[in-house]
Order: C-alpha cells, then sequence, then structure tokens
C-alpha cells in the first residue's frame, strides 16, 4: 500500500547525444505505476565529460507483500558513430545509430503491515480529514448541509469510501454523494468528498460528529486515527422550547448504506459506472459529405456563383441596350405603318381621316420628326437628313395626305396606297447591334458587381444487419468483418465507421477503435453517439491529440465547429456564395428599373447573412486544420517516420512516430504512405501504420 517514488536517469556523452528515440518503455507488473514525468535533458559535467543527463520520475504501489524484481525500462536514443569528415562548407555530419538502452533489473522487499485494528480502513499512506456543518442554526424543514473531505497521499485504488456517521433519528437524511478528485496526471494523490442533506424534523439541539478515520502512516510506520470536531447545531420553532440533546437515539448512514440503524458494509470495489461503456451500434446507413480537395473547392464557391452574376448582368444590360437603342423608335414606327396602309386599304370614307392622321403620326416617328403637324417643307428637311433617296415620295404622300384631311372635295389619289406601300418598302431601319450592351451607360448601373462576387468569389435503414446481429451475440469478430466491408465498400458511411469501432473496442483495440470513431466525426460531428465514443477512446487508448481532444469537448470555437463536418461548412461556403450573387442579381434588377423599393433592404440583408455564414465557415474550416484535407490520416499505433520509403537502407534519418499523429498523407508507394505535418514536415509510413479517415 506504500507509494514508492521511482526515479529513471538516463546519461549520455554529449558528443555523441542525437536525439532520444522513443519514450520510456517499462513493464511495471504486479506493481500500479503513474505516467512517466516529461524528460528533462539537462547538459553537466562528469568526470570532466560533458554529458546530457535525462530525468524522468514515476510513482508506484505493491498490493501484496513479498519480494519482487522489477523489470528493466528501455529506451531507444539516437547516437552519432564515427566521425565528421571533410572540413568548412563542405563538413559532413557523422551517421547516426539508433541503439536500444537498458536499464538493470531491480529487487524492492514489500513487508508486510503489522496487526490492524478493527477499525482500519485499508488506507496507507499520508492523509488529513476535514469536516462541515452549514448552517449550525435551522429551522425544522430546513436543510443542514454536512460535508466530510478525505485528502492526502496514498493508496487511493483500494480506498472504497468515507467512515460512517451518526445522527439522530429526528433528522430525514438524503442518501450522501461522494466526489473523487485526482490530481492531473496522478494516480496515487487526491480527494474524495462526501455531502449528506440532514432535514431536521423536530426542534432541539444536536451534536454531530466525531467522524475517525484509521489508516496506516508510512513516515511514521504506526496506525494512526484522524478524527474531526464535535458540531454543535441548534433547531429553532417559533414559540417552542429547544429539546434535550439526542432525544432518539442515534442513525448512522454510509455511501453505499441505506439510512438504517444498523452500520453497513462498503463495497471494496465500486462497479464502473454505466456512462464509461460505449454507445449501441448505429441501425442502417448513413453517408457522411467528404470535403473537396482545396482547388475544387474554391472552385465551386466561385465560378457558380460569378456566372450566374454576370450571365444576370449581361442579360439586363442586352435588355437596357434595347430599351436606349436610338434606332428601336424608327423599327416600331416601320411596323406600324406596315398595320396603317393595311388600314387603309380597308377604311370607309368616314374613317379614312382618322387613318390617315394614324399613318402620319407613325411617319412622323420613322423620320424622327419633332413637330406636332409639321409641314410638307419641313417633313422633306427632315427625311433629307437620313440616308434615304425617298424624301420626294414621302413629301408628295405627306402632302397628298394634308390635303385629303384639310381640303373640301379632294379625295385621296388612287394610286396612294400602292405609292405609300413602294416608300415604305425601300425604307431600312438599321437593327439592334448586340455589341451595345457593353457600352458604359448600360453596364455602369452595377459596375461594382464583378468587384464584389471577386470577393466572395439518405435516410438511415431501420433493418437490421450482419453486423449488428453479431455484435449482439457478442461474436465482435464477425461484426468487424461485417463492418469493415461495409465501410470499405463506402468510405462516407459514418455508422460504419462508428460501429466498426464499437466492435474493435469489445476486443480492447482502442487505438484502432479511436481512428475509425474520429472518422465517423469528421463526417457526422453531430451525432451524439459519435461524439460520446470519441471521447472515450481518447481516454482509453492514451492518444491525446490537441485536435480530437479540443473538438471532444466542445469548447470555444470547436463548439461552432463541430455544428457541421468540414464538408457541410464547405457547402455553407458554397451557399453563401450562391446566396450574395442571389443578392447581387436582386439588386441589378433593382438598378435596371425591374422591380420595387423592396430589392435593396431584402437584397442588403441577404448579402449580410451570407457574410456571416461565409465568416462562420471559413472560421470553423480553419478549426478543423488538416482534418478538412479529404487525404488526412491518423496514425493509430507508434511507428517510425522515415525519410526515404526503405527499412533496407539502415543510414536514413528516422524520427518515432507516436500513436494519434494525424497529417496528410499524400502519396503512397509499395506499402508506403507519404505524411506531410502541419509544420510542413514530410516523411514516409508504412500505410498499415494509420488510417485514412475520408477514404
Amino acid at each position: 500500500g506504500e507509494v514508492v517514488p521511482v526515479t529513471y536517469t538516463l546519461n549520455v556523452v554529449r558528443r555523441y547525444f542525437h536525439s532520444l528515440a522513443s519514450n520510456v518503455d517499462w513493464q511495471a507488473a504486479p506493481f500500479s505505476t503513474e505516467d512517466w514525468s516529461k524528460p528533462e535533458p539537462v547538459e553537466t559535467l562528469v568526470r570532466g565529460e560533458r554529458t546530457v543527463v535525462s530525468t524522468q520520475s514515476s510513482r508506484l504501489l505493491a498490493r501484496e507483500p513479498g519480494s519482487f524484481t522489477l523489470k528493466p525500462t528501455v529506451q531507444m536514443v539516437n547516437l552519432m558513430v564515427g566521425s565528421t569528415s571533410g572540413f568548412g562548407f563542405f563538413a559532413q555530419q557523422p551517421p547516426v545509430e539508433q541503439v536500444s538502452i537498458t536499464s538493470d533489473p531491480l529487487t524492492i522487499t514489500v513487508k508486510p503491515l503489522p496487526p490492524a485494528p478493527p477499525e482500519f480502513s485499508k488506507a496507507v499512506g499520508q492523509f488529513a480529514l476535514t469536516s462541515k456543518v452549514v448552517p449550525t442554526t435551522a429551522a425544522p424543514g430546513e436543510p443542514v448541509t454536512w460535508t466530510l473531505e478525505l485528502s492526502g497521499t496514498g493508496n487511493w485504488p483500494d480506498i472504497a469510501g468515507l467512515p460512517q456517521r451518526e445522527v439522530s433519528n429526528d433528522f430525514q437524511v438524503v442518501q450522501p454523494k461522494s466526489k473523487r478528485t485526482m490530481k492531473d496526471g496522478a494516480l496515487f494523490e487526491g480527494t474524495l468528498s462526501e455531502d449528506v442533506v440532514l432535514v431536521p424534523t423536530k426542534a432541539g439541539r444536536y451534536t454531530l460528529g466525531p467522524v475517525k478515520f484509521t489508516y496506516f502512516d508510512t513516515k511514521t510506520s504506526t496506525y494512526r486515527t484522524l478524527s474531526t470536531e464535535a458540531v454543535a447545531i441548534t433547531i429553532t420553532a417559533p414559540g417552542a422550547q429547544p429539546a434535550a440533546t439526542n432525544p432518539t437515539g442515534p442513525m448512522q448512514f454510509s455511501l453505499n448504506g441505506p439510512a438504517t440503524a444498523a452500520p453497513v458494509v462498503v463495497n471494496a470495489v465500486p462497479p464502473v459506472p454505466p456512462e464509461n461503456l460505449p454507445r449501441d451500434p448505429l441501425l442502417g446507413t448513413e453517408r457522411g459529405f467528404v470535403p473537396f480537395r482545396s482547388g475544387i473547392f474554391w472552385l465551386a464557391a466561385t465560378v457558380p456563383a460569378a456566372a450566374l452574376t454576370m450571365l444576370a448582368w449581361l442579360w439586363l444590360a442586352a435588355l437596357r441596350s434595347r430599351m436606349r437603342d436610338p434606332q428601336r423608335l424608327r423599327r416600331e414606327a416601320h411596323r406600324a405603318l406596315t398595320g396603317d396602309l393595311v388600314a387603309l386599304r380597308n377604311s370607309q370614307p368616314s374613317t379614312l381621316s382618322s387613318h390617315l392622321r394614324q399613318w402620319q403620326q407613325h411617319s412622323a416617328a420613322l423620320w424622327e420628326i419633332p413637330h406636332a403637324a409639321p409641314g410638307a417643307p419641313r417633313v422633306h428637311s427632315t427625311i433629307i437628313a437620313h440616308p434615304s433617296e425617298g424624301a420626294a415620295d414621302w413629301t408628295k404622300l405627306w402632302e397628298e395626305a394634308d390635303r385629303t384631311q384639310h381640303a373640301l372635295n379632294s379625295p385621296l389619289p388612287a394610286e396612294w396606297l400602292s405609292r405609300a406601300e413602294s416608300a415604305l418598302q425601300a425604307v431600312r431601319v438599321p437593327g439592334w447591334p448586340p455589341i451595345s450592351l457593353f457600352a458604359p451607360r448600360n453596364l455602369f448601373p452595377f459596375l461594382f458587381a464583378l468587384v464584389l462576387v471577386a470577393m466572395f468569389a439518405p435516410v438511415a435503414a431501420l433493418a437490421s444487419d450482419p453486423g449488428t446481429d453479431a455484435y449482439k451475440r457478442a461474436d465482435f469478430t464477425a461484426a468487424e468483418s461485417a463492418w469493415r466491408m461495409s465501410y470499405t465498400t463506402d468510405p462516407s458511411d459514418w455508422t460504419a465507421h462508428h460501429n466498426l469501432g464499437l466492435a474493435l473496442a469489445q476486443q480492447e483495440r482502442w487505438a484502432e477503435a479511436t481512428a475509425h470513431w474520429t472518422s465517423a466525426f469528421l463526417l457526422s460531428p453531430r451525432a451524439d453517439a459519435v461524439r460520446w465514443d470519441l471521447a472515450l477512446g481518447l481516454q482509453r487508448s492514451g492518444m491525446a491529440p490537441p485536435e480530437l481532444v479540443e473538438f471532444s469537448r466542445g469548447e470555444g470555437r470547436h463548439e461552432l465547429a463541430r455544428y457541421a463536418s468540414p464538408g457541410e461548412w464547405q457547402l455553407v461556403l458554397v451557399g453563401a456564395s450562391l446566396l450574395i450573387a442571389a443578392a447581387l442579381i436582386v439588386l441589378l434588377l433593382k438598378g435596371y428599373g425591374r422591380i420595387g423599393t423592396w430589392a435593396r433592404p431584402a437584397s442588403l440583408a441577404t448579402i449580410l447573412v451570407a457574410m456571416l455564414l461565409a465568416a462562420a465557415a471559413t472560421f470553423s474550416l480553419r478549426t478543423y486544420g488538416q482534418l478538412a484535407d479529404p487525404d488526412v490520416a491518423l496514425v493509430w499505433k507508434p511507428s517510425t517516420l522515415r525519410s526515404i520509403p526503405t527499412e533496407a537502407d539502415t543510414a536514413q534519418k528516422t524520427s518515432p512516430l507516436s500513436a494519434g499523429s494525424i497529417a496528410v498523407a499524400d502519396k503512397i508507394f509499395l506499402g508506403w504512405s507519404r505524411l506531410t505535418f502541419a509544420g510542413g514536415q514530410q516523411g514516409w509510413v508504412r500505410t498499415d501504420d494509420l488510417i485514412k479517415l475520408y477514404r
């Protein structure tokens, strides 16, 4: 039960030392141990030689007496062998060789504890016990909280709970709940606290405590008993005299027992709470969205929006150009004159005069005569200004039409209609020039649209499946095979990744399970089961990549980012770009006078919403970092990063690669994958040592 400090020291002569190649490997069974502290290499002089000294510490605990041999520790160290060749600029560093350093085994003797008193709590170490009662004066029905706290260093894994306490039967007891809090990274140093709520039913004066706790003190090698001070509390009632202390017999209670008069034996090992178990398998198939590669994504985010805006802009510019074309009225008048001549040919004497006036109005529009009632000389001079040879014919037709309308007994000449039709057929009015849509007067209303566009440029089946059936039969190997086939067939099926992780976890393959739960999380981060199992996998596997730890906690910027997967955030950014394009099109329609005044505020509000969505998507994608790359992979077991894809060349540069490392696997070569890390470092690793999270 005694906690024993362990120190590991590695000494390497400085001129040979290159780097540490691995963590300390130590099989400490049958002892319980804490994790090694981080290495702290320092340089010092040892026998006149500069030496690198790396020191790490831990603590161990033995549960049984006897003589035990501590197995040796093993650590890989990179040493520089040979000597430097060349000189000056052409000097070459000596080759580096990786060697295994092994410590000597040690023998430790664990003495049995001396005969223990009956009240011994099985605790060994140094402890402190405190008691607190709030409030000390209360009325019947008002709750009183009695807090007991045990703290210190010792064999915490063997401490079942706090000692029993006694209170009067005049109190109703709310069953206490204990809270065990361990120091970060420590297994043998912590605090156990227990709050009990007492509800008095009668007025009177009562005494709580004292509470005693007996443990073995390793400093004095004796049994010690800690005792808290007794606390007097007063329960008052209006108009009532205080009752005698403890008017009825005492009542005992403990953490794991009911509030009865008899003591309750506390279980030695509390059961594992159900919240520490993986969730159930998910039925059916649900696919996540795999993110685009960077180049394709930015094309999808900018090109459709820019193309839609440009097409709408050119269409509106063409309509504006046709509307403002100076020849438009002449073309319309030319078409109207054809109908006027047909009406004149079929007119009666009573309607002849009105049809002639329509013919004159449209003729004036054809030849751009601004006068309301021009005479023949004005008509002649205006027609001559146009590139036409029919001025004399049109002038004579105009004079004859005037005479027929205003003179007495002056009928329209019989050949007038034939001459008018011939004169109209001889007129050629220029058509609309499409190139005019690019004129500044037609494009100007929303020229800034180009700038803005450049800136922002299945339901799950409920039927059972073979993997689920095998999992329910506890045939986890068969379940693994079935779900591995499912995810291999469709890597975007996040339910297959999640369920495969469950099958692997049941086989104690927590690291590989965590990799698949990471894949499921990146495809569906909103699923409660996926979030739960990812956090559980990080806890059980010992892997702690900072990106995944933050996402499992869901705090700060990671809380926003995990509302959607990286692929979904990319779609949000594309949607925001299209929203901005739609708003710009509405503004274009308003600028060209096609819609009402509502367009401006609606478009500006839409652009604001789209910009907020784009900002959230960009922020979240930056939070995901390399996890948003479709080729990202997770190293699920300790491996070695090599400078070239081979194990034959022993002179190549190598570096240890810890489990949980995240990088982009951008190339594959004969069973090797090239990894590119966030800092730009590259190297090769066996493809079997990593799991691609999207592919």
